[in-house]
């Protein structure tokens, strides 16, 4: 019995972070790590960190497969973390969007099929996730 890839919608939009934090959010931050912050600004910028691209229902075979956007700063926002020391880290942060798709035999804890890709455009990301469906349709046959 074949098994049945659940397709979901995966938006990639140019990874640049621009809109700064409050002034009273990022006061409260001060006390967390700059990893805190930097989920704070991708929540103000409308960013999804994480968004997976597939899914299956299955006792026999596990799948992970997502693509993880890591965000840029630009204008203001950039401005903000440059004047606060301790957010300064956040600016080595280069736009990159990272595709991983791997299926698992839970069985056999093997990996059957795995591709990672790592790319600033969103468009080489999108015909990867392509071929991934691809290539697990005709594995999970």
């Amino acid at each position: 019995m074949a098994i049945t890839i659940e397709l979901k919608g995966v938006r990639l939009i140019s990874p640049y972070i621009n809109k700064k934090i409050e002034s009273s959010t990022i006061k409260e931050v001060l006390n967390s790590t700059h990893h805190t912050a930097y989920r704070l600004y991708l929540i103000t910028n409308g960013f999804k960190e994480l968004q997976e691209f597939a899914a299956i229902k299955s006792d026999e075979y596990d799948l992970t497969a997502y693509v993880k956007t890591e965000c840029g700063f630009i204008g203001d926002a950039k401005k903000q973390v440059w004047s606060i020391t301790q957010l300064q880290p956040l600016l080595l942060k280069k736009p990159i969007f990272t595709l991983r798709c791997e299926l698992r035999h839970l069985m056999k804890n093997e990996i059957i099929y795995k591709c990672t890709l790592e790319n600033k455009n969103a468009n080489v990301i999108y015909d990867q996730i392509q071929e991934c469906i691809h290539n697990l349709k005709q594995i999970l046959e």
